[in-house]
């Protein structure tokens, strides 16, 4: 290599090397050509999710399930001894047990039973509920595991026996309906004309009715059928046809997909075997546990 290309290279590696140099002495932001960017929050998970927990751990951790039910004939209702009986009873009984729980049955106004599930007095609602749009605003709903059918019993002293919808659509009949059940939506679709009396529950509607207070109720099978055979004639049942047929379902709280998978499992499983209908059949299709209340 000559002796002034020696001389260039040189200076070449020493004017390099002074460039770099003097980059590393430039603070780092400088060398930035845009803003650095704030660090970054590390992502929250709002509370309520964070707070949700898997009921059916829940219930199992406990050893016990809280289910919140209403006095309605014959789902729910007290026998001679106070002791609660009913189609639902016996279902909330199956239930721990497949469960492997202890059972805790808490009765409660029919207003308040959705209420208090969303507080988490009890896990689960089982009191016949049909679900409604309305209901699944708050709660979710499990497949139905029953159906009624949805009917006008009248008293016989205040219709004199009348048969005829239009009769019953007038602004001198009284309807009751049990306050806070989708009755009250049959009521305004058919006799709109008539005035509504709320109940806090089916056992002081069922004793107006019978004593002539109001003029009608608007009831499910077999309550219907129970008060026309038992009633010493005070009730009857004017028409031959149903207002309408609605499912009934568990409700439990929003978010719990874990718990309502569960539940639709054990539902179908029933109905499979056939025990649902076995006990549908015996509570609803008969009257033979009358004798216990």
């Amino acid at each position: 290599m000559n002796k002034n290309l020696l001389i260039k290279y040189t200076a070449l590696s020493v004017l390099a090397v002074g460039t770099i140099l003097i980059g590393l002495a430039v603070p780092a932001d400088a060398q930035r050509k845009t803003p650095a960017r704030p660090a970054q929050k590390p992502a929250v998970m709002p509370s309520a999710i964070l707070n949700n927990e898997d009921t059916l751990t829940m219930i199992r951790r406990k050893g016990r399930l809280d289910v919140g039910v209403s006095l309605f004939l014959p789902w729910t209702m007290n026998d001679k001894d106070g002791n609660l009986m009913g189609f639902e009873v016996e279902v909330a009984k199956k239930l721990a047990e497949d469960i492997g729980v202890d059972l805790k049955l808490h009765p409660v106004g029919f207003v308040e039973s959705l209420a208090d599930l969303t507080t988490k007095r009890f896990d689960i609602v089982a009191t016949g509920l049909y679900a409604t749009p309305g209901r699944a605003l708050t709660v979710n709903f499990s497949e139905p595991y029953s159906e009624s059918r949805i009917e006008v019993i009248a008293s016989r002293d205040v219709m004199k026996g009348e048969d005829d919808m239009e009769d019953f659509n007038k602004a001198e009949v009284t309807f009751g309906v049990v306050k806070g059940t989708a009755y009250a939506g049959f009521h305004d679709i058919h006799f709109s004309k008539s005035k509504l009396q709320l109940f806090d529950d089916e056992p002081a509607l069922l004793s107006a009715l019978t004593e002539g207070k109001i003029s009608a109720a608007i009831v499910s099978s077999p309550t219907s059928e129970f008060m026309a055979k038992h009633s010493d004639k005070k009730v009857y049942r004017p028409f031959g046809n149903p207002l309408g047929r609605l499912g009934e379902s568990f409700a439990i709280r929003k978010g719990d997909v874990d718990f309502l998978n569960f539940l639709n499992t054990w539902i179908r499983y029933y109905e499979q075997t056939g025990w649902l209908k076995k006990e549908r059949s015996y509570w609803f299709d008969d009257t033979e546990w009358k004798d216990k209340l």
